[in-house]
């Protein structure tokens, strides 16, 4: 089996379509078709079933896909450290992050990183939907995200900041003169609304909820992808959001007030594909429990 047989049938299995796989590989049409009965020939059956309308993945096929995609992104990475040490550079990992990231902890955890293991780091912003399936898609190697984990191909490791939820209203909202503000009242109120995306229902479910801890229903406004659109149309009238208490301190604006809302506080953890185990991921895990450590005890004397 080789490597080239297995990309030519993961981007098929994306794209679901061999004109546009053979286009993303740079190959003829012809050469991915070979690639994957060659395929077929060595697992002992059918990957996918194709018709002149469309191609879909057999049950075997999305078992392969499932098997193989994370093994084939760590091993590519893998080839990619090797080959820098060969070469004598410098390791560097790409983390996503959302929102303000690490906030206070971005200074130290690169100085630690980069002092301790010689790790430099590309920072790539996130969108609220693709903060899970970024990492699990190789576009990031980890990332830094709110909990809860809502994706099966990722585990969640150190957690490096606790905090309070916050709501933001506009600034002559009814709520706005509230130092407090109990989450039954967001029954009364109008909340963004995320795209459909199954690997966000357990994380949409904490941060943009749809009823009250007692079940009453919160209305759905507009719909949005990212922090700064969250405050934008907190700005505009248009609805309010939850957010973390941190934010407060990176999005601040005279229009808008954040006020503690009596939900449950979220983390924020380092998080990685589950099959990585790469030394340099195990270093960057390293460095996210010394900095938390290191934060903690600061915070505590």
């Amino acid at each position: 089996m080789e490597l080239r047989q297995i990309d030519c049938f993961l981007a098929v299995a994306k794209e679901l379509h061999f004109g546009k796989a053979a286009k993303t590989l740079s190959l003829a049409q012809s050469s991915i078709s070979e690639a994957i009965r060659s395929l077929e020939q060595e697992v002992g059956g059918q990957l996918l079933v194709r018709t002149s309308r469309r191609v879909q993945l057999t049950s075997l096929g999305e078992k392969f896909r499932l098997g193989v995609e994370p093994a084939t992104l760590v091993l590519r990475a893998t080839l990619d450290d090797c080959r820098k040490t060969v070469l004598g550079q410098t390791s560097r990992l790409r983390i996503g992050f959302l929102g303000g990231g690490l906030y206070e902890l971005t200074l130290p955890f690169v100085r630690h990183l980069r002092s301790k293991f010689h790790i430099d780091v590309e920072w790539v912003e996130l969108s609220l939907l693709d903060q899970f399936e970024a990492i699990a898609a190789g576009k990031v190697d980890a990332a830094f995200c709110r909990l809860p984990l809502s994706h099966d191909g990722l585990v969640q490791c150190t957690v490096l900041l606790e905090e309070k939820k916050k709501l933001v209203v506009p600034a002559d909202h009814r709520l706005s003169n509230r130092d407090w503000i109990d989450p039954e009242e967001l029954a009364f109120e109008t909340l963004p609304t995320l795209p459909d995306n199954h690997n966000l229902g357990a994380w949409a479910a904490i941060h943009f909820p749809d009823h009250t801890p007692s079940g009453r229903p919160i209305a759905r406004g507009p719909v949005v992808t990212t922090i700064r659109e969250s405050l934008a149309v907190v700005e505009s009238g248009e609805a309010v959001v939850i957010v973390g208490a941190r934010a407060e301190l990176y999005y601040s604006n005279p229009r808008i007030r954040f006020i503690e809302v009596g939900v449950p506080s979220v983390g924020t953890a380092l998080v990685r594909r589950r099959a990585d185990r790469r030394r340099v991921i195990q270093n960057l895990e390293e460095c996210a429990r010394d900095v938390a450590t290191g934060f903690v005890e600061t915070v505590e004397h």
